[in-house]
């Protein structure tokens, strides 16, 4: 690893300003992105590719047996007649060791897509060469804090939709009139804006897990919470951005499955379509609040007297 400069304050840099210089990261990193941008589009485009010719038949096996059986659903929830199913028990079984399968690969390309992307650039950033050997020293030493991390960060979560479940409910059992109506009208309200925060929070959780020794789980995302404070809007408003870009990618591709392919073609065309746009759109995503962490990491160093935070040397891995 070779330091070319000190890095500068940079904690004035405004919402735009961010955009900018996460654009210029970007293409000041492109020898070290690209190779991890493509090893992550080619995982994700084989493992969607399996998952469809894996699931296919047995889909079609599921769906023949429901149109044989119309009350096959029922007969199982009553505890009858389970063994004429067995075949479509089975079935249900081999999709969902399938899809945990996908999943847990998934998880697993992802964390490393994460990892690899935070850590490279923000060494970009701050001016500095991260060799493909400090990176995977990094990626070995660094995976199980944003990993810990993710998993409260999913309890919080979960949490927090049963806490909207009870709102409703209570909300539905005591009171039947205007008001009720009203309150769960603001219920349904904050349900964005709470999903806004919480993948905000998540992601620049995720952040300072993988470049803050020490700081995993819930410790991470106190830490996280610690640092968006007075930044919460502009951090909501980048993750705004990244969700419309993601619907718009997914509309993209709507059009794509409309004309009278054949199943092998749709997929050959709409799964390095879509793959490859998530992977940027990720991938920029990825960049850009590592971006915000280091100003709002400068900023926050700047106000107790610390002066500036520097990333994780590749020596100390």
């Amino acid at each position: 690893m070779e330091n070319k400069s000190i890095p500068r304050s940079h904690s004035s840099l405004g919402f735009f300003e961010i955009i900018k210089e996460s654009f210029k990261t970007t293409s000041r990193n492109g020898k070290v992105l690209v190779p991890i941008m493509l090893f992550v589009f080619v995982s994700f485009s084989l493992l969607d590719f399996a998952e469809k010719y894996l699931l296919a038949p047995v889909v079609k096996d599921t769906v023949l047996q429901l149109t044989i059986h119309p009350n096959m659903i029922q007969d199982l929830s009553n505890s009858i007649d389970q063994n004429m199913y067995a075949g479509a028990l089975n079935d249900v079984r081999e999709i969902v060791l399938v899809e945990l399968l996908m999943m847990a690969s998934s998880s697993i390309i992802t964390l490393t897509f994460l990892v690899a992307i935070v850590s490279s650039s923000y060494e970009a950033y701050t001016a500095k060469v991260l060799s493909s050997k400090d990176l995977n020293s990094i990626i070995m030493k660094s995976w199980k804090r944003p990993l810990e991390t993710s998993f409260y960060m999913g309890l919080l979560s979960l949490g927090i939709v049963f806490l909207y479940f009870i709102s409703f409910g209570i909300t539905a059992i005591l009171a039947v009139n205007s008001w009720a109506l009203m309150f769960i009208g603001v219920i349904i309200l904050t349900i964005p804006v709470c999903y806004i925060y919480m993948a905000t929070l998540w992601m620049v959780s995720m952040v300072v897990s993988v470049l803050e020794e020490g700081y995993g789980g819930v410790k991470a995302i106190g830490r996280a919470a610690e640092l968006m404070k007075g930044k919460r809007l502009q951090a909501s408003l980048m993750m705004v951005l990244f969700s419309v870009a993601y619907c718009v990618v997914n509309q993209m591709a709507i059009p794509l499955t409309s004309y009278n392919l054949s199943m092998t073609t749709q997929l050959a065309i709409r799964i390095p379509f879509t793959n490859g746009l998530f992977c940027l759109v990720t991938l920029f995503m990825f960049v850009v609040y590592t971006i915000f962490y280091h100003e709002w990491k400068t900023s926050h160093d700047e106000k107790e007297g610390k002066g500036f935070y520097l990333p994780i040397a590749a020596g100390e891995v």
